[in-house]
């Protein structure tokens, strides 16, 4: 696990092509088999401080995780989180590890998340973050906030 960096444009391009439809289109809720020039830079080129990312990657080299969060310029404390993992790799926590080490080090009290409202393992994820404080189901997507830090119910 690293900060992604500008020199990762291809290794993320490569990524997203590897990843399945289905994946593809749950991180990004749209279909996009590819990313443009515009979209490599935004999320290659970032401040380190207001938008980090890290990349997991394996033996190889090759992609396995992107993790990602951008704060929201309105409220400073809330940051949107973004997800994704190589098909091969799901399921085995590198989506949460990647959720927590940015939530730490970016100190943010809350973590915002859009996702299909079928997707399970994200809204798993954002649980595992803090306790709901909000969440708004429309036209098959949800979005959630969560309060980093706090206690989480059993139930959750």
């Amino acid at each position: 696990m690293r900060p992604i960096a500008p020199e990762d444009k291809a290794l993320l391009q490569a990524g997203v092509g590897r990843l399945s439809p289905e994946s593809a289109y749950g991180r990004f809720l749209t279909g996009k088999p590819r990313l443009t020039p515009a979209e490599l830079r935004y999320l290659t080129e970032i401040d380190g401080c207001d938008h980090m990312a890290l990349v997991v990657l394996d033996a190889d080299g090759d992609l396995v995780a992107v993790g990602r969060l951008v704060r929201d310029p309105a409220r400073p404390d809330t940051a949107e989180l973004g997800i994704v993992v190589a098909d091969c790799s799901q399921r085995q926590g590198i989506g949460r590890t990647l959720a927590q080490e940015l939530v730490r080090a970016m100190g943010v009290a809350r973590v915002a998340g859009t996702m299909l409202a079928t997707n399970r393992g994200a809204l798993r994820l954002m649980r595992a973050l803090g306790p709901l404080e909000s969440g708004v189901l429309s036209g098959g997507v949800r979005e959630v906030v969560v309060r980093v830090g706090a206690p989480v119910a059993a139930a959750a």
